[in-house]
């Protein structure tokens, strides 16, 4: 009787932990709960309310604060996002909504909104739809704005960036 309670006592404990072992497997216990649909919902609402669509401009190249070296032009791409960049029209009777392009102050800052830019210096317009141009410079600290204009050429709130550049020799 001795040798089977010594049996027992041994084998108990490890027929236990195995039954529940295979218990656990067969009921799925190993695999994690299935996800809160509900609270996916909510985070997928969240962030779809964080991201902005307000419309806006801005440098692709060359960045607030480069070092440029004098001795190449310096190359400037514009980007804008939840807005429409297209060529002006040949004939304009009004100005198309939501709809402008890229104009390049050069050592200029944005103008307010609603203000007509002006086709000389030191705007540079792109009429054509363009968001590119080389420009040589000469040494020293430069100032850029794009800034977008609708098809008058006037100036849209809040469509403008402005930059500060350092043109220098030896870079």
């Amino acid at each position: 009787m001795d040798i089977f309670r010594v049996m027992i006592s041994r084998l108990l404990p490890s027929c236990l932990a195995f039954t529940w072992l295979v218990i656990a497997i067969a009921c799925g216990g190993s695999e994690a709960p299935p996800p809160d649909n509900s609270e996916m919902e909510m985070n997928e609402s969240e962030a779809v309310a964080e991201v902005p669509t307000s419309p806006r401009v801005f440098f692709v190249a060359p960045l607030d604060g480069d070092e440029i070296s004098v001795d190449v032009p310096v190359v400037f791409e514009f980007g804008s996002e939840h807005f429409d960049i297209s060529p002006v029209p040949e004939e304009v009777e009004q100005a198309r909504p939501a709809m402008g392009h890229y104009h390049l102050g050069v050592d200029a800052t944005c103008l307010p909104a609603g203000e007509l830019i002006p086709q000389a210096a030191p705007w540079i317009h792109f009429g054509d739809g363009s968001n590119t141009i080389e420009i040589p410079l000469e040494p020293g600290e430069h100032t850029f704005s794009v800034q977008i204009g609708d098809d008058e050429h006037r100036t849209m709130e809040d469509l403008c960036e402005t930059i500060t550049v350092m043109v220098e020799e030896g870079i």
